[in-house]
């Protein structure tokens, strides 16, 4: 499949940064592509061991990185242990195997990096949930790595923010400008910090890898309004192909070819363009065909690089033939180059809120439950409590009367029936993250007691101690709900319990959801990792999941970031 014209570089195609020796690479590349279909037909992924081995804080131990005056635990900047993270991935180009081949990270390390970007406009999706707002981000990156563009993220200003706190994440202390009215005293605030970051930039630290550290594009010439503009026009029912617009730069006299997106566009051209080219895998018809900068060989090779793949891993990658394992190896790619990682001041709250609120113990193995309910019951999800009630003979299809409008607590226990029962008798720690807390905790107080001990909940052969969030439940659970919504602190503090949440559910040694939620999703992506490469030879399974069960509904949830 030819990608349509202007679908990547469109004005001046940068010389190629990967140079092959001989064209015996070129081959080894087509054979690979032929012999991994082969040797991968045993299923999706592999669990990893099922050992409790987990805990929430990394065993490997990380340097604090300093923020002001205090230093920041990388154990709480991001939803993968820091120890599952390569920083070092974009920082140096490196030689091929013996010599002959020299690569950089997909792209032309000079000044023409800048030359093609995505503009990622984040506030029209600003009034979703975390996941929602979090998964469409990885998509963007999904979009602007597989463009071979660099991913600038445009917020707007305070003028035209449609939050007075100038993000739908709240406002930590430093989000005010402050003076001293006097020595000792409390500083008082006078207003907004201006220089502070906004909208889901006060959240998600943008990595330089992404960004390429470009600028935003032609600022003399296109203000806030003018992108924004741009992104409405690419309108998917009206506009099928995604509109690039250029301009010139007034600093160095460059061309700047732009693509400017927000939620709803990243999303729909997705599904309606992008997707069936990432997922193409037609065999070149030649040689020579394979080594021209348009095959799909090559452009999945240079992608896995923009990803943070080492050439061997590119080549992997470009021989997947599953859509799952193509989407399985990409979630692994951005998590190990730390796509999501979280600015320090939420990294200091969040270490806060988990090791002075929660009870959870922080090194010793845990399990994690999500239990979704709310608005989801209502649109999403009611097609799968009405199959699950319809199973057991429950449910009434001409009244629609059904004993629970939700899945109950104890189907996501019985995700546990095939996990090996402690033979000690030690209960299993349970982390359980939930937007209807009261109705499952009346959940779990009507199931069997251990005798003489209130606190451990007794299912099949298993003991189980159950841990909730601590969060106030007065406060809303959604960054877009309760009382108080519009209370930038308030707002804040329901973030740092939402991200806290996330976390702890990543880290969890297994997980029980579903990806029905966007948290399910997300969590998800950041639970794989890559198999080893000389095991993949082998005939093992390309990517490895940290244990996981689905409570209900779809097996699979897709593409990273949907």
């Amino acid at each position: 499949m030819t990608p349509p014209s202007g679908m990547f570089t469109t004005t001046r195609p940068r010389p190629s940064r990967l140079r092959y020796a001989t064209l015996g690479i070129g081959l080894a590349l087509v054979i690979c592509a032929i012999s991994y279909t082969i040797i991968w037909d045993h299923g999706l992924v592999a669990q990893l061991s099922s050992g409790r081995q987990l805990a929430y804080l990394d065993t490997y131990r990380t340097s604090p990185l300093p923020y002001g005056r205090i230093m920041i635990n990388q154990n709480y900047q991001a939803l993968l242990q820091p120890s599952g993270i390569d920083s070092s991935l974009f920082r140096t180009k490196q030689q091929g195997g013996g010599g002959d081949m020299m690569y950089d990270k997909g792209y032309a390390d000079d000044d023409s990096a800048c030359d093609n970007a995505l503009l990622f406009l984040p506030q029209s999706f600003a009034h979703n949930g975390h996941g929602s707002q979090l998964n469409n981000y990885l998509l963007a990156a999904m979009i602007a790595t597989f463009t071979n563009r660099a991913m600038i993220v445009l917020e707007p200003p305070a003028s035209l923010n449609d939050f007075k706190s100038n993000s739908q994440f709240g406002c930590p202390s430093e989000a005010w400008k402050t003076v001293m009215v006097r020595a000792g005293g409390v500083p008082k605030r006078i207003g907004w910090n201006a220089d502070f970051p906004a909208g889901l930039s006060r959240l998600v630290k943008h990595p330089a890898w992404l960004s390429r550290q470009c600028p935003v594009p032609c600022q003399e010439s296109h203000g806030y309004e003018d992108w924004d503009e741009l992104r409405r026009a690419n309108n998917i029912t009206l506009v099928p192909t995604p509109q690039e617009v250029t301009c010139t730069n007034a600093n160095n006299g460059r061309q700047s070819n732009v693509i400017a997106m927000g939620g709803r566009q990243i999303r729909d051209y997705f599904a309606g363009h992008y997707k069936e080219y990432m997922l193409d895998r037609s065999p070149p018809a030649s040689l020579e065909a394979a080594m021209k900068s348009s095959s799909t060989l090559k452009m999945n090779f240079e992608w896995a690089l923009r990803l943070g793949a080492a050439p061997h891993e590119a080549r992997i990658f470009g021989g997947l033939q599953d859509r799952h394992e193509i989407w399985d190896y990409a979630s692994a790619f951005m998590g190990r180059a730390g796509i999501l990682r979280f600015q320090p001041w939420i990294a200091r709250d969040v270490e806060e809120y988990i090791t002075q609120h929660t009870e959870l113990p922080l090194d010793v193995p845990y399990d994690a439950i999500h239990v979704r309910r709310g608005d989801k019951l209502e649109s999403d999800a009611k097609h799968h409590v009405i199959t699950y009630w319809s199973r057991l003979g429950m449910y009434n299809n001409e009244t629609g009367s059904m004993p629970r409008d939700y899945i109950p607590f104890t189907h996501y226990l019985s995700m546990f029936d095939d996990v090996e029962c402690n033979a000690e008798g030690e209960p299993r720690l349970v982390y359980v993250a939930t937007d209807d807390p009261t109705e499952v905790q009346k959940e779990i107080n009507a199931l069997p007691k251990e005798e003489g001990n209130p606190l451990l909940t007794k299912y099949l052969c298993h003991k189980f101690q159950f841990v909730f969030s601590p969060f106030e439940q007065s406060l809303g659970f959604h960054i877009e709900t309760g009382p108080s919504k519009g209370d930038c602190e308030e707002r804040y503090t329901r973030n740092v319990a939402s991200i806290a949440d996330l976390m702890i559910l990543t880290k969890s040694d297994m997980f029980v959801g579903e990806y029905n939620s966007n948290w399910g999703r997300l969590v998800r992506t950041f639970r794989l990792k890559m198999n080893d490469s000389a095991k993949i030879m082998n005939g093992a399974r390309p990517v490895l999941e940290r244990r996981m069960k689905v409570a209900w509904g779809h097996q699979h949830p897709g593409p990273p970031g949907w």
